[in-house]
Parts: C-alpha cells; sequence; structure tokens
C-alpha cells in the first residue's frame, strides 16, 4: 500500500506546485485547504509526512501542529512547516515548540524538498516495519503463553521395579491424588486399573514393562486410571522408556491425559453419524446399516420383511409460503405421528428433506405392512398446526417386500422409491405397492413430461367448454373450460398430464394460457350473442398460480383487454387450497372477488375442507362433486346433497352439482334444492363450433 503525504496551504495554486513535485516519490498526496480540513482528513487517514503552510486564516499551521500533538494518533507524524515570510530565529523555535520537525522556506527548491519527505518517508517505512516485528514477536510470545497453558498431559515418573518416583501437578489435578499419596507406591496398585485377574498385577509382566524395558514405547488410548474416592476415568497413554548414562534401563515415563470428555464427543459424533438432529429418528447411515441387517437377518429365518418409502405431499410449499422454520416444526410433527403408528421394533428413518422410510418384519407382512400405511396416511391426512395455522400435507408411501420385490438393498429402495412415485402420480395421499409394470409406467410419464414441456413451449393446447344449465328453466347459465392436448392421433386426459405439470412447474404457465384463450373466447360470445345475466365462464385455477405475486394484476389486465365485464369470469379453486392454504392465496382470491370475478370451489367434500375455513373464503359458487350425485338415491348420499345446499344458503352462495349423468339424479337435485348442474345428461365438453350451433339455439345474436 503507498505512502500518504498530506500538503495543506490555503492558496490552490501552492498544492498544485507541491503535488506536482512529490508525485515522483511514488505516493498518495492528499490535499487540504485548511487547517480544519487538514484535521478532519488526519481523523480518518494514515499519513506519512504532513506539510503545513504557516500562514492560513482561521487556523495556523503552527496551531494545527499543535492541535496533531495532543491527539495520540497524530502526535507522532512528521511535520514540515512551509512559509514564506520570517526566518527569524524566534519564529523558527516557535514553529519547533509546537511540533515540527523542520522549516521550508518559499520559494522551495524542489530537490531540497523532496530529499527531506524522502528521508521521513523512509523513517515512516522502517517505524512501520519496526511495528509489524514487534507485532508479530507478540503475537508469538501469546500464542506460546496459551500452549504452554494449554498443555494439561499427566506425568508420571515410575523406577525400575514398577514404585511411582515422580509425578506433575496435572497429574494431582486429574487424578485428584496428592504427590504424597503417590510417589513411594506400586503404579498397579495406586493408579493403573488392570485387566488382569490378579488384585496385584506382577509389574514384570505387564504389556508397559515388557516393550519399555526392550526399548520400544508402549500406547494405547483404551486405558482406565484409578483417581481419588475409587473412581475410574478412560485415559490414553503412553510408556516410554528411560535409561541411565550407561544405557542401562532405569524406569518408565508415563505421559497420559483424560479422555472423558473426548469419550463423550465420540459417543454424540456417533450419534449423530447415525441420527437425524432434527426429529431424532434414524438418519440415512443407520437406514442404510438397519437395511442390510434385515436383508442378512431374512436371509438367516427365511422370514420375509417390508420397506416403505414415505414422501410427504406438498411440503415443499410449506417452505416456500410460511419458512423453513416451520417446515422443520412440520417435519418434527410429523415424525412424532409416524411413531405413534408403528412397534418399537420396527425402524423408523428420515433419510433426507420429507422423505422417511420403515422397516417392518414379523407374521402376514404384506397385510402388516398395509394396515401401517394406511394408519400413517389417515393421520398425516389431519390438519397440523404451525404458527396458528391450520396445514394439510399429506403423505404418499411405496412398499416392497423382501425377497419378493428386490435382491438388494439398492434395489429394495429403488423400487420402493419407484412405488411411492406412482402413488403421488395417482393422486397423492395413498400407497402403492410395487408392481415390475411400474417402471414402464414411470418411463411413460417420464416420455410425457418431455412431449409437455415441448407443447408448452408453443402452447399447443386447446380448449372445450361444458354448459352448466339451470335445471328449473333448461337455461344455460355459463361455461367451464376444460384444456385439451392431443399428440398425434393421441387424446392425452388431462388426468395424466396435469398433476405432471403441477410437479414440475408448468402449471402456471398453462393456467395462465387458458385463462386468456378463454377471455378471448368469451369476448368473441358476448359480441355475438346476447348472454343472460349471471352467465360466467369459469376457468380452473391451480395453487401454485394463487403464489404468483401478479395474479391479480394479470386477470385484471386480460379481462380489460378484452373490453367485457369482470363479472363474466368465475375462478374455479379446488379444495387443494386447504392442504396449502395461507392468508397470501385468501388475500388474492379477495382481491379478485373485489374485482368483480366470481370464485367457484371445486369438488367440494372430497377433501379436506373445514367448514370454519369454507366461511372466511370470498365464495360464489359450491360444486358439489360427482361422486356425492352418483350416491343422490342412499340415504347418506341425500344427506350430504342437503347439508351442502343448506350451507350454501347460509352462505348466501350457489351450488352446482357436477357429474350429472342420468334424469332421475336431475330430479333428486331439484327436489333437495340444487338448482344448477353440469354433466353428460346435458351436454359432454364441447368444441367451440359445437357450443356456437347451441349459443345460436338458446340466445338471440346481438345483429339479427
Amino acid at each position: 500500500m503507498k505512502q500518504s503525504i498530506l500538503i495543506v496551504d490555503d492558496q490552490p495554486a501552492n498544492l498544485v506546485a507541491l503535488e506536482s513535485v512529490l508525485m515522483q516519490l511514488d505516493v498518495e498526496v492528499i490535499q487540504a485547504t485548511s487547517g480544519q480540513a487538514a484535521l478532519t482528513i488526519l481523523l480518518k487517514q494514515a499519513v506519512a509526512v504532513a506539510l503545513l503552510d504557516v500562514q492560513m486564516p482561521g487556523m495556523d499551521g503552527f496551531e494545527v501542529a499543535t492541535l496533531m500533538r495532543q491527539r495520540n494518533k497524530t502526535r507522532h507524524i512528521p511535520i514540515i512547516f512551509l512559509t514564506a515570510i520570517n526566518k527569524d530565529e524566534e519564529y523558527v523555535f516557535k514553529g519547533y515548540e509546537s511540533g515540527g520537525v523542520d522549516f521550508i522556506f518559499k520559494p522551495f527548491d524542489p530537490h531540497v524538498l523532496v530529499s527531506k519527505v524522502r528521508i521521513f518517508l523512509e523513517l515512516d517505512q522502517r517505524q512501520r516495519q519496526l511495528e509489524e516485528a514487534l507485532h508479530r514477536l507478540d503475537q508469538l510470545k501469546t500464542s506460546n503463553e496459551v500452549l504452554l497453558r494449554s498443555v494439561g498431559e499427566g506425568i508420571i515418573g515410575v523406577s525400575a521395579d514398577g514404585s511411582i518416583t515422580f509425578v506433575n501437578p496435572a497429574v494431582e489435578a486429574i487424578l485428584s491424588f496428592s504427590s504424597a499419596e503417590l510417589i513411594g507406591t506400586q503404579i498397579y496398585k495406586s493408579v493403573i486399573v488392570s485387566a488382569q485377574q490378579s488384585e496385584r498385577p506382577d509389574w514384570e509382566q505387564s504389556r508397559i514393562f515388557k516393550a519399555c524395558v526392550s526399548g520400544t514405547p508402549y500406547h494405547t488410548d483404551v486405558g482406565v486410571f484409578r483417581t481419588g474416592g475409587n473412581r475410574v476415568i478412560p485415559v490414553e497413554y503412553t510408556s516410554s522408556p528411560m535409561h541411565s548414562p550407561t544405557g542401562k534401563f532405569d524406569g518408565v515415563v508415563i505421559v497420559f491425559k483424560d479422555i472423558t470428555e473426548r469419550r463423550k464427543i465420540e459417543e454424540k459424533l456417533n450419534y449423530m453419524a447415525q441420527y437425524d438432529a432434527l426429529t431424532g429418528l434414524g438418519n440415512r447411515n443407520l437406514f442404510s446399516n438397519a437395511l442390510n441387517n434385515a436383508i442378512a437377518q431374512s436371509r438367516h429365518t427365511q422370514n420375509p420383511f417390508a420397506l416403505l418409502f414415505l414422501d410427504l405431499d406438498r411440503f415443499k410449499q410449506v417452505n416456500d409460503t410460511l419458512g423453513h422454520d416451520a417446515g422443520d416444526l412440520l417435519l418434527k410433527d410429523v415424525a412424532g405421528r409416524i411413531r405413534n403408528c408403528i412397534r418399537d421394533a420396527d425402524v423408523l428413518c428420515r433419510i433426507g428433506g420429507d422423505e422417511f422410510t420403515l422397516i417392518i418384519a414379523g407374521a402376514a407382512i404384506e397385510i402388516a405392512a398395509q394396515r401401517v400405511s394406511e394408519k400413517l396416511i389417515s393421520e398425516l391426512s389431519r390438519s397440523f398446526e404451525i404458527y396458528e395455522q391450520e396445514i394439510y400435507v399429506g403423505g404418499s408411501i411405496g412398499i416392497v417386500y423382501y425377497p419378493e420385490m428386490g435382491a438388494d438393498a439398492n434395489e429394495l429402495i429403488k423400487n420402493a422409491d419407484m412405488a411411492m412415485y406412482q402413488a403421488k402420480h395417482e393422486g397423492r395421499n395413498r400407497f402403492k405397492v410395487f408392481d415390475p409394470n411400474m417402471r414402464a409406467q414411470i418411463e411413460e410419464t417420464m416420455a410425457l413430461e418431455v412431449e409437455l414441456r415441448r407443447a408448452v413451449e408453443s402452447m399447443d393446447f386447446f380448449v372445450h367448454y361444458q354448459p352448466k344449465y339451470d335445471m328449473i328453466d333448461g337455461s344455460i347459465i355459463g361455461v367451464e373450460a376444460l384444456i385439451r392436448w392431443r399428440v398425434g392421433d393421441r387424446m392425452i386426459s388431462p388426468a395424466a398430464f396435469i398433476p405432471i405439470a403441477e410437479e414440475t412447474g408448468l402449471i402456471s404457465s398453462i393456467g395462465r394460457w387458458v385463462f386468456e384463450a378463454s377471455c378471448s373466447q368469451l369476448r368473441a360470445w358476448d359480441q355475438k350473442f346476447h348472454l343472460p345475466d349471471g352467465f360466467r365462464v369459469s376457468v380452473n385455477m391451480s395453487v401454485q398460480q394463487l403464489h404468483d405475486p401478479l395474479l391479480v394484476n394479470m386477470v385484471h389486465r386480460i379481462i380489460d383487454q378484452c373490453g367485457f365485464s369482470h363479472g363474466l369470469m368465475e375462478i374455479e379453486i379446488t379444495e387443494s387450497l386447504f392442504f396449502e392454504r395461507t392468508q397470501e392465496a385468501v388475500s388474492r382470491l379477495e382481491s379478485l372477488r373485489r374485482l368483480g370475478v366470481g370464485i367457484a370451489l371445486d369438488d367440494f367434500g372430497t377433501g379436506y375442507s373445514s367448514l370454519s375455513y369454507l366461511t372466511k373464503l370470498p365464495l360464489t359458487v359450491l360444486k358439489i362433486d360427482k361422486a356425492f350425485v352418483d350416491e343422490i338415491q342412499t340415504q347418506q348420499g341425500i344427506a350430504i346433497i342437503s347439508a351442502v345446499v343448506a350451507l350454501a344458503r347460509g352462505l348466501n352462495i350457489d351450488v352446482i352439482a357436477e357429474g350429472v349423468e342420468t334424469e332421475d339424479q336431475v330430479d333428486r337435485l331439484v327436489q333437495l334444492g340444487c338448482r344448477f348442474a353440469q354433466g353428460y345428461f346435458f351436454n359432454r365438453p364441447l368444441s367451440v363450433e359445437a357450443l356456437d350451433t347451441l349459443f345460436s339455439e338458446k340466445f338471440e345474436l346481438r345483429n339479427a
């Protein structure tokens, strides 16, 4: 780092002249035009030399020098006064008294100035080198002192016949014996606890003596020494032979240290190497050992065992929305619930993230594994309360049996993971037993994902629309937009590609495209037909879209661009919102509702809705799932539909029944108070062209 020189003069021209002369010294030149400015600079930056003009307004050079000498940080900086007015001896003395080391009178000789400044720069450099050397010396001294203080090994001198002849202070501190109590006693009687059966081991038969008498040191890290109070401690020690000047064996010196704390640390490290710090469950290492042991035991006993591979559903969303601390609390609660579902003999591990494994052995293993899986899914389906928020996650489980479904640990793990993946693909919150055909299914799914990514790049999809009817007067009250995808000559079911889109994050882009396409089509219908009051086009929206902070603006912008009323659009959400509900998502729904957009809850009753939470959502429609419509002839089905209709009336929202396929279902729904419906009884999802034809029959044309 360059040395710095401070030049102070109230005349800028003088500063320029000084700097041009000093730059040949390869230094940093710092300028100040007043004494106050110079003092301010010196508070922030170290300099090697200061050149002070004597005559300056406000505070002259002598005053600046006096103040510099009063401050610890600046008192040793060499000061050279620059003056053009007075060479009197008294004047010069005043400068030296104020702290100056030299005078240069203007006009100055550049060679003289540079020579004098160079001397002080060299002195400053040597001073820095000296201070650095002293600092290193001080560090070394401190380091040695710390080292000496930290040496705590005990040292015991033992004569050739096994008697203790010397102990250092560390021995007294470690063993809680005084030197007087130890010196003169036999080492094996007073200190070393021997594994030999004899109460008084023979010194000359000990390993220490035999090694040392032959000139070889003896070391062990599993020694045991006796302490005061007749306690014992684990020690590590080394015994080295001592010899007289003539070379005769003269005894042994034993250097030892108490390793009690080290043993505790080793035990803790061993625990950490085998157990998960967050949940207290076994970790991947313990699982690997346990699985290999289970395989070895099964080969010996010929009894099979089951391996369950469990992965939480929607855990990532909890981390993303509530934070990793909330995720950690959730994992602890999950671990606790799983423990309550299994036996003490079962081996439960967390092998990373939100993945858990369970090894179950015993009779009727297939029945036992499936019963445990059912219990786990039931327990994990119940809500968790994290930070005073109700959260639902669920779990997907893959099951394999040894030796039927895997010859070794790797194959078992791979197949269990494959079965778990299949459970997720089929809808999550369920278990699947491994089937060799799964490999082909997963390969097909992976291939479908590749095709889906290509389709998203060009949005190679189209939309069909299923009409919704007023079952009393037969009028159309709206339509639901349903995405369709064709690959070659093959139509791909949404049930096949929507889960992939959700897992890969493609669902947000697809959902935005469907919304834009539906709005564009609605504009065309609105321009062509007199749509009835209350008519709405409903578009399904994923929970991932609700996490998008730009969602509300996007909806507002697209509808405004299309130029129709916001009330013509409706957003459909599913009960998966109840798994991942956050105030953020609810807030976005409320913002959409304030725009005039309708909010429908799809598949109501099939998931984990909380009625108390349902009242907090800004809903306009409840949709009764087809599963309940199919049961409308049973007492249970009637009771459920009646309850939903009554709930909707209480909340002042509409009810629409889905999946209506028969006239009898229509009649019974109307009798139970449900007026609106959609399903194959009325229409399958229709193309835009087919729907235009239907609308022409139902609605008046604007230009008719």
